[in-house]
């Protein structure tokens, strides 16, 4: 078994500093067990408003040392995304933290409408992750309309991937259309999928209830966390299970 801790919170407009202090206070309040991954939603140090490249830091930045600090404390990895300048570009860069380094990041291919296609320049590969035995995708939001990007697929005999995560800011008005979406590449992919959404008001007015969850390889939310509410959802993924499913559903031989 692999646990997850997935972290469904408001982000503060531009308030960086205050937003890590409050990660730190849920953390220490909800996580009273040992955890193997923790996951914060898209752009978790700062939100999406018109003007959010003021708060673009280096890989050395206080965000991304904190998420270090978390791994430490928790004893395991963190995932987080934040605006990251990398030379004269800005990107949207998921962080995957260890106790003792970055195992990886990626940054967001599809970029949306509005001030992250204009701030943001858009990456162009996939990052496999191995943590905890087995293999993850981590993607961003508004990857989830893309399912070609997020394709599995089978070499010598192992799978590319056993669980993808979509760390998101997908508005209220469009909460599920997130969730039919993330089925839909559970299902088709045979792997696990989490969805970690914020909640509360963007920089730009736009609102968020959640929809962070956690879906099988059936396509089945297994934990879900409530809209509108603040919460920390710890869940139990079952890899062994997934093998058997696998091994009993081969419709990864027939896969395009």
């Amino acid at each position: 078994m692999v646990t997850v801790a997935l972290i469904q919170s408001d982000i503060r407009p531009h308030d960086v500093e205050d937003n890590l202090t409050h990660y730190e206070v849920l953390l220490k309040d909800k996580i009273q067990k040992p955890v193997d991954l923790i996951v914060f939603p898209e752009m978790f140090n700062c939100g999406f408003s018109a003007d959010f490249d003021q708060h673009a830091e280096s890989m050395e930045g206080r965000s991304v040392t904190f998420l270090q600090k978390m791994a430490q404390r928790y004893n395991c990895d963190t995932v987080a995304t934040l605006p990251i300048r990398d030379g004269e570009k800005i990107v949207n860069r998921l962080i995957w933290m260890s106790p003792d380094c970055v195992r990886g990041w990626y940054d967001k291919k599809h970029l949306f409408f509005g001030s992250e296609q204009r701030i943001c320049m858009s990456g162009d590969k996939l990052t496999i992750v191995e943590s905890s035995g087995q293999r993850w995708l981590p993607l961003i939001c508004y990857d989830v309309r893309f399912p070609v990007w997020s394709r599995n697929a089978v070499q010598d005999g192992q799978f590319l991937y056993d669980c993808l995560i979509y760390t998101a800011n997908f508005p209220e008005p469009r909460e599920q259309v997130l969730l039919k979406l993330a089925t839909a590449r559970a299902i088709e992919n045979q792997a696990y999928v989490l969805v970690v959404n914020r909640i509360g008001y963007d920089g730009e007015g736009h609102a968020h209830a959640g929809g962070t969850a956690v879906i099988s390889p059936q396509g089945e939310i297994i934990c879900q966390a409530e809209s509108n509410r603040e919460q920390v959802v710890v869940c139990h993924l079952d890899f062994e299970s997934l093998r058997q499913y696998r091994a009993s559903f081969p419709v990864s031989k027939q896969w395009d």
